[in-house]
């Protein structure tokens, strides 16, 4: 077994004082059923701007980053049950809401809706990945990685994979569906790979050019849009996932969604929606709400990913060029994902 020093370097959230390097963290020590990890990879997400610049509590005081792919560098006896296979040197990924596992939504596979983990996510509320090392004290929420599928590529599917995957699976897409998808850009590229598994029809709307143009390459066969055409007929999608969650566009899911068709507002891009509650009645529109995926979603995640199904666009840094790329993430500066290396 490797050395596991005392300290370590990690980015640490106050939310008086923002995100902020510390070089003297400590490596927690372990306890009965709890596991350590080295961590590997952890992905930039946009959902980290919502708390650094907007103000969104997740609680306070903790180390961030919620994307995140590592190595088991300790565990101590105690953990039961299916994960007791679990051992030094095992390549597994963090289920990112953390869930309890003994509340009513685990105990159904509903664990992204935990009760008990609300605010104690990995990295956000709970210490995550912008560190050398994580203290998992649940097990139950390490979800293992196939050997063909890497690091980097892991942490991005913790949530970039996921998130559109429990969309859509939620909106029950088929071979059949006629499938609207807002936004190319980290969420959409996979949501494009995704859907097109899904022997779905697919039209990618994005007002950037260069996203569409990465979005063809995934799949010749989408249709794309910088917008959509006026003689488009409305009210023709089955399904439209809403990757970027301002008015605008849910205004735009609105219109192009056929009666009885759903939509997933996804992206977080304004707090509050506003919807034609005569149209939505009328037409007896389904709006779902899709929070992240279980870790049941995750598996299958991983499952997609080493059949070459889906694969996340990732760029690697160093962990320490996190404000650098929080800057270039904030002003737009690159497509796809961002995922750091300790």
């Amino acid at each position: 077994m490797a050395t596991i020093p005392s300290s370590q370097y990690g980015f640490f959230y106050n939310s008086k004082v923002g995100l902020k390097l510390k070089e003297d963290l400590p490596v927690a020590k372990l306890l009965p059923g709890q596991v350590l990890l080295k961590v590997e990879a952890a992905g930039l997400c946009h959902s980290d701007l919502h708390i650094i610049y907007e103000g969104l509590d997740c609680g306070d005081n903790y180390v961030m980053g919620h994307e995140i792919a590592g190595t088991i560098a300790d565990a101590l006896p105690g953990v039961d049950g299916q994960f007791s296979n679990l051992k030094v040197g095992d390549r597994v990924a963090c289920f990112g809401a953390n869930g309890c596992g003994n509340c009513e939504f685990c105990r159904t596979g509903k664990d992204n809706d935990c009760v008990n983990a609300y605010a104690n996510w990995f990295g956000l509320g709970s210490d995550g990945g912008y560190q050398q090392y994580l203290l998992v004290r649940n097990p139950r929420n390490l979800v293992p990685i196939p050997e063909n599928v890497e690091f980097a590529e892991a942490a991005a599917i913790t949530d970039a994979v996921l998130t559109p995957y429990h969309a859509i699976r939620l909106a029950n897409v088929t071979p059949v569906t006629k499938l609207l998808i807002i936004g190319a850009g980290g969420l959409g590229t996979n949501a494009i790979q995704l859907a097109c598994a899904f022997g779905a029809d697919v039209t990618v709307l994005d007002k950037k050019q260069k996203a569409l143009d990465i979005a063809k390459k995934l799949d010749p066969q989408i249709t794309a849009y910088t917008e959509l055409p006026n003689d488009l007929p409305v009210a023709i999608f089955d399904v439209i996932l809403d990757l970027v969650g301002i008015q605008a566009t849910f205004d735009l899911a609105q219109k192009y969604v056929k009666s009885k068709g759903i939509i997933v507002p996804v992206g977080l891009g304004s707090p509050n929606l506003n919807f034609d509650l005569a149209s939505l009645a009328l037409r007896e529109i389904n709006i779902y709400g899709s929070f992240w995926g279980t870790s049941q979603d995750l598996a299958e995640c991983f499952a997609l990913a080493a059949q070459g199904k889906v694969k996340p666009q990732v760029h690697t840094v160093s962990l320490k060029e996190l404000p650098t790329y929080i800057e270039k993430l904030r002003n737009g500066q690159y497509e796809g994902r961002v995922v750091l290396i300790p």
